[in-house]
């Protein structure tokens, strides 16, 4: 939402103020003691391996864990899931909060034709997966990292698979790689209605060959925005854009890998707003900062480099 949207949600008694009297760390949203009645979301998408053991169970604990704390770092938390929107209490970091400036350049990969004829372009969801790598930061560098041990809604989906150590034909619950894939659909009227989260993982079993699984995930992009294009017509919703992100690992012989999509509901520190402390601003006031604010003048303001940049971060 812009701030006008803001405004009018505000004066239909809508409270999207995100905040929490923590230093330094992000809450879940669903907590207690939060600031408002609003919350952060963003997008995560990774996907990570480990060496196999004896132990199927184990081997997903340790993958999932690792995939976590990739990037976007949201290890050491308990995932509570959600199913899948994002409304006017809402603030999407890197749209409508701390907004990216590469959204601007992009142009669509595809469209697609909605129920109601109007045309949604699809675009890569990378900017947004950006934004959320810079707010939270990786585990080797942290900024407003979530508290150990938050409880955390989420939308998610994962899906996991091991390659065996010999060179034999695949079984059951074995795979060449492991993929996820999440889609955030931007309502056109974001006051009186929700934009939408489409996660979607897999896991690859065709080859040993990742030119191959490329292929298909670009085959699966479209069916992705095709989907998406459909899916507001049972409660009369257009979208203005849709952003989908992909992640994928090929996996060695004798790995287990588990690729997960991750939206995350959170509320912030009053510390990661510019000169804002818990005794010299207003929630709202540190909210509207934020709002105003794009990503790259937020990272000067904060003397931030940029980790997606510094580290070459891909997904």
């Amino acid at each position: 939402m812009d701030l006008k949207d803001y405004k009018q949600a505000r004066e239909i008694g809508i409270n999207s103020t995100a905040l929490n009297n923590y230093v330094g760390y992000s809450r879940g949203y669903l907590e207690p003691g939060n600031i408002g009645e609003g919350y952060l979301t963003g997008l995560k998408v990774d996907a990570a391996a480990t060496l196999l053991t004896d132990d199927t169970m184990l081997d997903n604990i340790s993958s999932y864990d690792r995939a976590e704390a990739k990037n976007a770092n949201l290890a050491q938390i308990n995932m509570e899931t959600a199913s899948s929107f994002t409304g006017p209490q809402g603030n999407i970091i890197g749209y409508d909060f701390l907004r990216n400036t590469a959204l601007k350049d992009q142009k669509p990969m595809y469209t697609r034709t909605q129920w109601d004829g109007s045309e949604l372009p699809i675009y890569d969801a990378k900017p947004l997966q950006d934004a959320l790598v810079e707010y939270l930061g990786t585990v080797d560098e942290p900024r407003f990292k979530t508290v150990p041990a938050a409880f955390i809604t989420c939308a998610n989906k994962g899906a996991m698979a091991k390659r065996p150590k010999d060179d034999r034909p695949l079984k059951p619950g074995e795979g060449y790689g492991v993929w996820s894939a999440i889609a955030l659909s931007i309502a056109n009227d974001p006051v009186h209605h929700s934009s939408m989260y489409v996660e979607d993982a897999g896991v690859w079993t065709k080859s040993d060959s990742e030119e191959d699984l490329i292929d298909y995930l670009n085959t699966r992009k479209a069916a992705m925005a095709q989907s998406i294009a459909y899916c507001g017509k049972h409660a009369k919703t257009t979208f203005k854009a849709t952003y989908i992100g992909f992640a994928h690992t090929m996996l060695k012989p004798g790995e287990f890998g588990t690729a997960i999509t991750v939206g995350p509901y959170l509320t912030m520190p009053f510390d990661a707003v510019p000169d804002a402390r818990r005794t010299n601003a207003s929630a709202e006031d540190a909210m509207d900062t934020m709002r105003k604010l794009s990503l790259q003048d937020w990272l000067k303001e904060m003397n931030y480099e940029s980790l997606v940049e510094k580290n070459n971060i891909t997904y």
